[in-house]
């Protein structure tokens, strides 16, 4: 009996895994990179600090284009948000979202601005193959002071 349940939801598992893959052929989106504590959120040279603990946070308009949560960057300034496309194609995600910090620049350096956001559009570099997903990476092109 185990078996006969085994052969039936098997099946049903891939074609519920290419039909998923047949409506959405960007698979699991992916934007990382170092936030930098200074006025535009890169590297100004060697001396420049990383941004530990800023939240960050993939924003769309509309709102529903992609499914993310706010992260966290770590002790060395490194963020991974991961975001479900849903049925949204790689052109509208480039024109539609942008990569926002939601901290305060003053928090890792009193000296920058309290008030404002940093704000990035966005760049594809790749869409791979991860087993039976896909993984489209994206990465910052810049952040502005807005």
């Amino acid at each position: 009996m185990a078996l006969k349940v085994l052969l039936i939801l098997v099946p049903v598992a891939i074609m519920a895994t290419s039909f998923a893959q047949a409506q959405n052929p960007l698979g699991i989106i992916h934007v990382n990179g170092t936030l930098y504590c200074s006025i535009n959120g890169g590297a100004n040279g060697p001396a420049t600090r990383v941004f530990p603990n800023a939240s960050v946070q993939l924003q769309c308009q509309p709102a529903n284009l992609v499914f993310t949560t706010n992260v966290t960057t770590n002790a060395a300034g490194r963020y991974d948000v991961i975001a479900i496309p849903g049925n949204a194609t790689l052109n509208a995600i480039l024109s539609s979202c942008n990569l926002v910090v939601n901290s305060s620049l003053s928090n890792c350096n009193a000296n920058l601005p309290s008030a404002g956001q940093l704000v990035s559009p966005l760049q594809f570099v790749k869409t791979i193959p991860v087993g039976f997903l896909r993984a489209t990476y994206l990465i910052v092109t810049g952040f502005q002071l807005v």
